[in-house]
């Protein structure tokens, strides 16, 4: 079992997440598709991949600073809609008693830390944008048995077959 603890996250803080989750939905103008996870993720992915190719909005659309949190808490809304997830502030207590944002599985056997991972993923262009594709896996049941309040960091264990380039 990992050696962490959780707390729900504040109304404050909640109610910005949800802000930010619409303000991406907005950037990413998804349209028709803006209340369908699937197609939400895959923009999401996408739009990332651009991002590492050069292929950025104006910094007055979505400054480097607030991408990761704005398609962050888009995609910790899409876990939270698709699986039944939720949002908590997770404490490392292996770490120095670092805290941050995760969505977390009913049984806490898995854990997303999607704001962290894209800081990761927007910063540098060779890390692997796997956003699409561990939804896809969470969706299809790939996802292996892992043991509740384990708090597995689910983006620690999805990787490419196949580089995407």
């Amino acid at each position: 079992m990992a050696n962490v603890s959780e707390r729900p996250l504040d109304p404050n803080t909640f109610k910005s997440t949800q802000g930010c989750a619409r303000d991406a939905i907005g950037i990413l103008a998804l349209g028709k598709h803006a209340s369908d996870p699937s197609a939400i993720i895959e923009a999401i992915d996408a739009f990332v991949d651009d991002w590492q190719q050069g292929k950025r909005p104006p910094a007055e659309t979505l400054s480097e600073e607030d991408a990761p949190l704005v398609l962050g808490s888009l995609w910790g809304q899409q876990l939270v809609a698709q699986f039944g997830w939720q949002w908590a502030f997770v404490t490392f207590h292996d770490h120095g008693d670092s805290v941050a944002p995760g969505v977390l599985s009913p049984d806490r056997s898995l854990a997303v830390y999607p704001i962290h991972f894209l800081v990761g993923c927007l910063q540098d262009s060779n890390v692997d944008c796997t956003v699409a594709l561990a939804f896809n896996m969470l969706a299809a049941g790939k996802i292996g048995k892992l043991k509740p309040r384990e708090y597995f960091n689910l983006m620690d264990g999805v990787h490419r077959i196949i580089p995407r380039r």
